[in-house]
C-alpha cells in the first residue's frame, strides 16, 4: 500500500489531466453524449506522452489511433443525431465476437515478439494484448455495439494491472474505475436504448 501512495504522490500533471479527462469520457459515453469523444480525444492525446515515458510503446501508439477514432466517433454519433434516429445500439453475433477474439490473438502473437526483439518495451505481451483488445472494444463503442462494455470490463481490468506494474498508479485506478463503470455502461445501454 505504501508503494501505491508513493506512486500517487509522484504522478505528474500530464497523467493527472489525462485521468480526469478519461473519467469525463466514460461518464459521457455511458449517457451516450457525443461530447464523450472530445474528452476521450483530449485524454488520449495526453496519454501518448505518458505511455511513451513508461515505455509502453503499443499503448502509446494505441492512443494515436484513439485520437483518430475519437474524431470518427464524434462524426458517427453526430450523424445519427442529425438523421433523427437517435443512438441505435447494435448487437453482434457470437460468431462475430469469436472472429474478433481471433484477430486480437493474431495481432498479439504478431506484435509482441517484435516488441520483445526490437525495443526495450516493459511488458511486450501484456502491452500487445491490451492494445489489440482495446482496438476491438473501441471499434465496437464507435459502432454502438452493446457488448463493447463487456469487452471493456475485461480489457480495463487487465490494463489496470499493466499500468500498476509500470508505476502509473493514477492510471491504474482510472482503469479499475473504467472496469466498474463499464458494468454501468452495459446496463444503461441495454435498458435505455433501442437495440438493433
Amino acid at each position: 500500500m505504501d508503494v501505491l501512495f508513493r506512486q500517487l504522490a509522484a504522478t505528474g500533471p500530464l497523467e493527472l489531466a489525462a485521468v480526469l479527462l478519461g473519467f469525463a469520457y466514460i461518464a459521457l459515453a455511458i449517457r451516450q453524449r457525443r461530447l464523450c469523444w472530445l474528452a476521450g480525444g483530449l485524454s488520449t492525446a495526453l496519454y501518448i506522452l505518458v505511455f511513451l515515458d513508461a515505455r509502453l510503446y503499443l499503448q502509446s501508439a494505441l492512443q494515436v489511433l484513439y485520437v483518430v477514432l475519437a474524431a470518427y466517433g464524434w462524426w458517427e454519433w453526430g450523424r445519427d443525431a442529425t438523421a433523427g434516429s437517435g443512438i441505435v445500439v447494435r448487437r453482434w453475433s457470437l460468431l462475430l465476437h469469436a472472429a474478433v477474439i481471433g484477430l486480437v490473438a493474431g495481432g498479439t502473437a504478431l506484435t509482441a515478439p517484435m516488441l520483445q526483439a526490437w525495443t526495450n518495451a516493459a511488458a511486450p505481451w501484456a502491452d500487445a494484448a491490451g492494445t489489440w483488445a482495446s482496438v476491438a472494444a473501441t471499434w465496437m463503442m464507435v459502432r454502438k455495439v452493446a457488448a463493447n462494455w463487456i469487452w471493456w470490463i475485461a480489457v480495463d481490468a487487465g490494463l489496470a494491472w499493466l499500468y500498476a506494474s509500470q508505476g502509473l498508479a493514477f492510471t491504474a485506478v482510472l482503469y479499475l474505475a473504467f472496469a466498474l463503470l463499464a458494468v454501468a455502461g452495459w446496463w444503461a445501454w441495454r435498458s435505455g436504448s433501442r437495440l438493433a
